[in-house]
């Protein structure tokens, strides 16, 4: 018999208060725009729209009960297309970054002020990633026409664990709810060409020695911005890899937590110093950097490179890896493609016997992201070779089945569907997805080395995320977590995500 655990009452609690922010007070007047712009032609567009709408309910009120009456619904039905066009166009225009969204507020004294712009993220995730590689809110820079931006995010998590793993064995793991992550993003736009761009990110709450918390920098940066098809970037960058990696905003995907082969096989938040390219020529749109390299002496059984991230702190720089990036983006709502890191992990480390270690190693993945009206599709497969993995084992003191992964594979699908968007004019959003995953971190090891089943994994996913407006979501979900060993244990996850 299934009995529905008892904080699942918080849990629909929270979700019948989120129903009540659906009512979010109007937003602050927008700024004159400048006549003949886009977005004076766009206003008149909505003012016309507005006193058309007034006018129809005036018939439609006058005409209640008359034949007349059906014919003016189908007016009104138009209008709402057309409205929704507008809405598109604009979505659009912010997409191809000819309109900017107007800065809210201007420092003021003599001469020109600079900027800082606290508004609202405008377009979409998939927008933003295309064209800079970054989450909706952490692009808000580059609206700007000079000045400060501020932006950021954040996680609260509840996690509640089966008491019994897959094999009826006492599970000993223990429940537990943290502030998960709060994120804020710094930049500057000094003037057209120079952007500077941070975040800056505290997890766990607390950053002391009896406290899982951290403080880091997610990424810093300079853009250099040329031209659409031509930009150049350098500093602290995230690894233009899969789909969570550079748009990790907790609104951006689906479930609670971030999907496993996303931080396993490809280590997300994966960042790494160094400098490269990136732009959009035609319907592609393209990343590629020089960074320092991975370190082996960080790989293991269980995480694979996730713990050889070196994160730009004191990071060891004698080999360096090249990582690049390349996505069709040419159909709306639509991107396919696939992304590449490799280089050496040694680090100039040598084995206890004397071998210099190069280790090197190479993370592929081909991804596809489609998001058509309500329905929401993506999938993503990634794979791992390291070369010299029984000299890693040696370096780090490996043996048995705490081998290394030479080869490490993960892949996933998900949907899901926005059960609102059947709705005229709805502003919030209820999506129920589903996503199944499998990852191994030691799909072969070195000769002489054995495998541990227990990092043979596969994950099933149900969740439902609710967004009574698009940068605040409230999420749900259980994980039916196996293993080829029997040790899985399963839970259920609360989430609270925001964006500003």
């Amino acid at each position: 018999m299934f009995v529905i655990p008892r904080w699942v009452s918080v849990g629909l609690g929270m979700l019948l208060a989120a129903v009540t922010l659906a009512q979010a007070p109007p937003p602050a007047p927008t700024p004159t725009p400048v006549p003949g712009s886009m977005e004076e032609r766009i206003q008149r567009l909505e003012k016309l729209l507005a006193e058309t709408r007034a006018e129809l309910a005036a018939l439609k009120a006058a005409a209640a009960g008359s034949p007349a009456d059906a014919r003016l619904a189908e007016i009104e039905r138009k209008i709402d297309i057309l409205a929704q066009e507008i809405e598109a166009i604009k979505m659009a225009d912010a997409a191809q970054g000819t309109a900017a969204p107007a800065p809210t507020t201007q420092a003021t004294g003599t001469g020109e002020g600079p900027a800082v712009s606290i508004a609202p993220p405008t377009g979409t995730a998939q927008d933003a990633g295309q064209r800079y590689g970054l989450g909706l809110s952490a692009a808000k820079v580059y609206g700007l026409k000079r000045g400060v931006s501020i932006g950021g995010y954040g996680e609260v998590l509840y996690q509640n664990f089966a008491s019994k793993s897959q094999h009826g064995e006492p599970s000993g793991a223990q429940d537990q709810i943290t502030d998960l992550r709060a994120v804020v993003y710094l930049g500057y736009k000094f003037d057209d060409h120079f952007v500077l761009n941070t975040e800056l990110e505290y997890e766990n709450a607390v950053v002391a020695s009896d406290k899982g918390g951290e403080a880091e920098v997610e990424f810093a940066y300079i853009d250099y911005m040329h031209s659409r098809p031509f930009n150049a970037r350098a500093g602290l960058v995230l690894i233009p890899m899969g789909l969570i990696n550079e748009q990790h905003e907790p609104t951006a995907f689906l479930g609670a937590r971030r999907n496993d082969v996303e931080d396993v096989i490809i280590p997300s938040t994966w960042r790494e110093l160094g400098w490269g390219l990136y732009g959009e020529a035609g319907p592609f749109a393209y990343r590629g950097y020089m960074v320092n390299g991975l370190n082996a002496e960080g790989y293991d059984a269980e995480e694979g490179i996730r713990e050889g991230r070196q994160e730009g702190s004191e990071a060891l720089a004698e080999n360096w890896a090249f990582t690049g990036r390349l996505d069709y983006v040419g159909a709306p709502g639509l991107l396919v493609g696939a992304s590449v890191f490799t280089g050496n992990s040694g680090q100039g480390r040598f084995t206890p016997s004397g071998e210099k270690v190069h280790g090197a190693t190479t993370v592929v993945d081909a991804h596809v992201d489609w998001r058509w009206r309500g329905l929401w599709l993506r999938g993503l497969y990634a794979h791992t070779w390291i070369s010299e993995a029984d000299l890693i084992n040696q370096l780090n003191g490996f043996v048995g089945d705490a081998s290394v992964g030479s080869r490490q594979e993960g892949w996933y699908v998900q949907g899901g569907y926005d059960v609102l968007s059947l709705m005229a004019r709805a502003r919030a959003s209820l999506v129920p997805f589903v996503r199944y995953e499998e990852y191994d971190t030691q799909k072969a090891v070195p000769f002489g080395y054995e495998r541990n089943p227990e990092n043979d994994r596969q994950e099933l996913t149900l969740g439902l995320v609710f967004k009574p407006i698009d940068r605040l979501a409230f999420k749900a979900d259980w994980q039916q977590r196996h293993n080829a060993a029997g040790t899985g244990v399963n839970q259920w996850n609360l989430a609270l995500g925001y964006i500003f």
